[in-house]
Order: C-alpha cells, then structure tokens, then sequence
C-alpha cells in the first residue's frame, strides 16, 4: 500500500511540475516570456457570434493551449501540439 502511495505522490509532483510538448514539426514549445520549457495543456473553446446567437456554441472550433508553469503565459495552438515522453 505504502508502495502505491509514493508512486501517486510522483505522478501528481511530474503532473504539477508540468510536461514539454513539440509541435506536429517536431519544434520544442518554449515560453515566450520565461523561456521555461513546462507547460500545463488545456483546450478553449474559439466562440463565434453567429454561432453563440444561435445557443450552438458547441459547434465552434477549440483551440489547444499551454499554460506555462512558471510564469503562467498562456500560448496558443490552432493544430494540436504533442507531449514529449
């Protein structure tokens, strides 16, 4: 039990430490601000006003993004990025 325990207490320090990604051409995701190379992935939705006056906003695009975990800078991806293993 005690084993399962520290190994969940790893995974959720890595999972806040943040992980890197790469683009779908292989280039590293650095932040713009910090330069720091962890990020935190999220999705966002891109609302429309026609869309949104209609009730169908589920029928808008989603943008990826990654939060960097140093500084918080939010950057934005229209193509979904790739997290490096």
């Amino acid at each position: 039990m005690r084993k399962q325990g520290e190994e969940y207490h790893n995974k959720r320090e890595l999972e806040a430490e943040g992980f890197q990604y790469e683009s779908n051409q292989g280039i590293k995701v650095i932040c713009l601000h910090c330069k720091h190379e962890y990020f935190h992935k999220g999705n966002a939705l891109l609302n429309t006003r026609g869309l949104t006056f209609f009730n169908l906003d589920w029928l808008n695009d989603s943008a990826t993004t990654l939060i960097c975990a140093q500084c918080g800078f939010i950057h934005w991806f229209g193509k979904e990025v790739k997290k490096i293993e």
